[in-house]
């Protein structure tokens, strides 16, 4: 696999700018008539994604956790910079960060001149990997093993580095005891095509020019009235109010968490601009309330070789029922539903699917 696209170039200034932590709700208020419907419209129509399904054949046996988001995230991270950096130093004191792949993708830096949000250490990375749902940690040798990646805005472009990176996990092993896999194949979900596209055949080696990017038009969101709906919170998802983790989230908290995202996103890798209003566009989730909330709580660890500890990343999963005026919030939510929600989303934490849109009387407790 040849990887020849040249690296985005973006801003960085001598010494990394660290601005207190800034929540949706602080932003200025603008003065002006710009309704929160358009606003967040703005902001959520440049958001596009390349949606990947990475196939690998175990090769030796492979020894997983229950929860292997946070073990395939450090080996992929170890192999990326293994194929995109020539000098395996640290980034921070690194002359080249500013044209370098590696460091925008898992060092993505903030912005002095960009929005409050885009001045924090913090700006979400452009990617997503989503591990097997399954419980079972073992995979057996000549067994297939899927992983999900999807990636956002600029990212799209750089899909030769993530494929190479990925083929590189394989060859130097995952788990316990790094047991090896082959990266057998890789096709992108499709607008147009339900069966997908093959982008990398690993039997001949062979990448495809292109990876077909989505966009909100081609989830055929639409509007129209809805007021019950029930998210499914898959992976342990992590937010917060007030430096609090969340345990029951109340509309409001992940109405500020989807947006916040959503908007970094936007800003950071799609060539978005931050909402006008957010404020105002937030008023509107006063309205939505939780109808019920069937939710535990999931605790699990990571082991992180740059700060040397474990650290404690657990999240809440399960069922919340929603009702209220939803049809302002649905783009939005239908974003997160591909994009994730709250912290860790690159271990693939914060996945959550729509699982119905309730009737009134389904819908009541």
């Amino acid at each position: 696999m040849h990887v020849q696209p040249q690296p985005p170039r973006h801003r960085t200034t001598e010494a990394p700018y660290r601005a207190p932590r800034v929540g949706l709700q602080e932003l200025p208020v603008e003065e002006s008539g710009v309704r929160a419907a358009d606003d967040l419209g703005e902001v959520i129509r440049g958001v596009r994604w390349a949606r990947l399904r990475v196939v690998f054949r175990a090769e030796e046996p492979l020894h997983l956790p229950a929860y292997k988001g946070s073990t395939l995230r450090g080996a992929f991270g170890h192999a990326f910079k293994r194929i995109a950096c020539p000098f395996r130093r640290q980034c921070e004191t690194c002359g080249h960060r500013d044209v370098c792949v590696y460091a925008y993708v898992f060092e993505t830096p903030g912005s002095t001149d960009g929005s409050p949000l885009m001045r924090s250490s913090n700006v979400a990375h452009p990617f997503v990997l989503e591990p097997p749902e399954t419980p079972e940690g073992e995979v057996n040798s000549g067994e297939l093993f899927p992983l999900g990646l999807i990636l956002v805005g600029r990212a799209i472009s750089l899909a030769p580095y993530f494929l190479a990176a990925c083929r590189e996990m394989g060859r130097q092993g995952v788990g316990r005891g790094r047991g090896r896999c082959r990266l057998e194949r890789v096709v992108a979900e499709d607008p147009g095509d339900p069966k997908g596209r093959i982008v990398y055949d690993g039997d001949r080696d062979l990448l495809a020019p292109a990876v077909p990017p989505w966009t909100l038009d081609d989830l055929h969101v639409g509007r129209g009235s809805r007021e019950y709906v029930t998210l499914e919170f898959l992976t342990p998802t992590r937010l917060r109010q007030d430096a609090d983790l969340v345990v029951r989230p109340e509309f409001a908290t992940l109405a500020t968490a989807l947006l916040r995202r959503i908007s970094v996103l936007a800003e950071a890798h799609c060539g978005g601009q931050p909402p006008r209003d957010p404020r105002s566009i937030l008023a509107t989730a006063r309205d939505v309330r939780v109808l019920n909330a069937d939710l535990r709580w999931h605790d699990w660890e990571r082991y992180s070789a740059r700060q040397h500890t474990r650290m404690a990343l657990g999240g809440f999963v399960g069922r919340v029922t929603l009702a209220g005026p939803l049809a302002p919030w649905w783009p939005l939510l239908r974003l997160g539903e591909v994009l994730h929600v709250g912290k860790g989303t690159a271990f693939g934490l914060g996945r959550y699917r729509i699982v119905e849109r309730a009737t009134e009387g389904e819908a009541r407790p």
